[in-house]
């Protein structure tokens, strides 16, 4: 049996008339026999699609492509079957729903931590840098970074009402972290 991969990837960047882009890209989905779901905004993308593995690259190749997602990374796992069975693409107003609408992240996000300066600024536990985990209660009560700081929302959107708790850091170096990174771009920002 033919191995399918499962994609997961988020790009922001701007998208001049969504619902137009929409129609293609869903077109390009189909086409391609690709199953999953996909979020388009005027901000960017953001889906998780599963398919062949020749169609998976060719889809990856299609998006990367487009100068706009030229910098998309993927996350590319393998399942015996596709992780999906219809094939989904929406039109929001974000890529992932945050109550930030305002926030930018091609113009204004926090500094990037490769994994080693990650793992090592764990292990160090510096007095002045905190660990912030960015996403829900259901996410952080499964696992989380040791020391992290968590915050009691249930949705990211929720992220914004809890800024007031974080303002005994504000002369800390402040590392956040979350699922894929889409949450962190604009938490950071923020």
């Amino acid at each position: 049996m033919e191995k399918h991969y499962v994609l997961l990837y988020y790009c922001y960047s701007k998208i001049e008339n969504p619902e137009e882009f929409r129609e293609e890209h869903h077109k390009l989905c189909l086409d391609l026999d690709l199953r999953g779901r996909i979020i388009v905004a005027e901000e960017g993308l953001n889906g998780t699609v599963s398919g062949t593995q020749e169609a998976c690259e060719k889809y990856m190749d299609a998006v990367t492509s487009d100068p706009r997602f030229a910098h998309t990374e993927f996350k590319v796992d393998t399942n015996d079957q596709p992780a999906f069975e219809k094939m989904h693409v929406r039109v929001k107003p974000e890529i992932v729903h945050s109550s930030l609408r305002h926030i930018d992240p091609t113009k204004k996000t926090g500094g990037y931590v490769e994994p080693e300066e990650f793992r090592k600024i764990l292990r160090e536990e510096s007095e002045d840098t905190i660990i912030l985990d960015v996403r829900s209660n259901y996410e952080h009560m499964i696992g989380k970074f040791k020391n992290a700081i968590t915050l009691d929302i249930d949705n990211f959107r929720d992220f914004p009402e809890k800024i007031e708790e974080l303002k005994k850091y504000k002369d800390k170096k402040i590392v956040t972290y979350c699922t894929g990174g889409i949450k962190c771009e604009k938490a950071s920002a923020y």
